[in-house]
């Protein structure tokens, strides 16, 4: 016969799982799962960091590369030109800023390029020439030019444009003649058939306006700053140049106050007997003078400087000589 105690703990263990009386295995697995999951994040993460890391390199790279290329080419709207010394109209240096911005990009080291900024540069009609460009860095381009300098001015209508030596009419018009360190240009008398012929950048080539310029251009070099201050606004009338004889002064000189000055060829015509222009314009300044601070002072109407001994009219003519008693 069986035990009583045996029945119950069989009916008892006969109604459980086998393993229910065995302890649990399952908080081990969720602490292996709870540690998959957090290293399967952390390898997320880090996975994620390295591709912003890689992404961000790329873009370095990619803009290290765009400024590299920048760099390497220089923006003519930023570069420096300079002007060389003499006399500059301030609206030129807009004219030149307006050339450069409207250049394309340059590389320093393609002689085309540069090439491109001189040749542009020298269509304008007050460059006369540009000097070897060069590269600083970072600035850029530099550039030196050389300005055409004015000795005389034209008129068209109601304004004046400053004149140079060879004739190129410079940009700007003014309102009156240009003035040149202590006076003004000359104005230049031209013939019929040349007056309309003045206009910006054109060339003024007629015989009489280039001896015109010749006489404006010695005038400059050999007289004294106080000398334009007392010589005021002229006119160089040097259509007669060719043809000057005793009779025939040649070039006249216009002076304020309706004075002339007889100054006969003009440097461009080499002719036997003419005086040098170096001793016509020191009498030139000697009849100033004589106007001015003289003793007394001359209140002449014409100065003949072609000859050695130049000659003097007073205002009015010349004194009558006394009526003998």
């Amino acid at each position: 016969m069986d035990s009583p105690l045996e029945g119950p703990t069989q009916l008892a263990g006969a109604g459980l799982p086998p393993d229910a009386g065995a302890p649990s295995s399952a908080p081990h697995s969720g602490e292996r799962s709870s540690k998959e999951l957090l290293t399967s994040a952390r390898l997320g993460a880090l996975g994620l960091a390295l591709s912003i890391v890689a992404i961000l390199w790329f873009f370095r790279v990619l803009v290290r590369d765009a400024e590299a290329a920048s760099f390497a080419s220089v923006d003519p709207s930023v570069s420096h030109v300079e002007f060389g010394p003499g006399w500059s109209d301030p609206r030129w240096e807009a004219a030149v800023a307006a050339v450069m911005r409207g250049l394309p990009p340059l590389h320093p080291e393609r002689p085309d390029d540069v090439r491109a900024v001189e040749d542009a540069l020298l269509k304008l009609p007050f460059v006369a020439g540009v000097g070897a460009s060069r590269v600083v860095w970072p600035d850029g381009l530099r550039v030196s030019i050389e300005l055409r300098q004015p000795v005389a001015c034209v008129r068209s209508g109601e304004v004046y444009f400053a004149l140079a030596a060879d004739g190129v009419i410079l940009p700007g018009a003014w309102s009156t003649p240009p003035a040149r360190k202590q006076g003004f240009l000359p104005l230049v008398a031209l013939e019929d058939e040349v007056r309309g012929e003045v206009w910006e950048g054109n060339v003024l080539d007629s015989a009489g306006a280039l001896d015109a310029l010749a006489v404006a251009a010695a005038l400059e070099r050999e007289l004294a700053a106080d000398d334009w201050v007392h010589l005021g606004r002229i006119v160089i009338d040097a259509r007669e140049a060719g043809s000057a004889t005793v009779e025939n002064p040649g070039v006249v000189l216009l002076l304020e106050g309706a004075r002339r000055v007889l100054f006969g060829r003009s440097p461009n015509i080499d002719a036997p007997g003419e005086l040098p222009v170096r001793l016509k314009c020191e009498s030139l300044a000697r009849g100033l003078r004589l106007a001015q601070s003289g003793e007394p002072p001359v209140d002449w109407e014409m100065v003949d400087v072609r000859w050695d001994m130049p000659e003097v009219l007073p205002r009015g003519g010349l004194p009558k000589p006394a009526k003998k008693k």
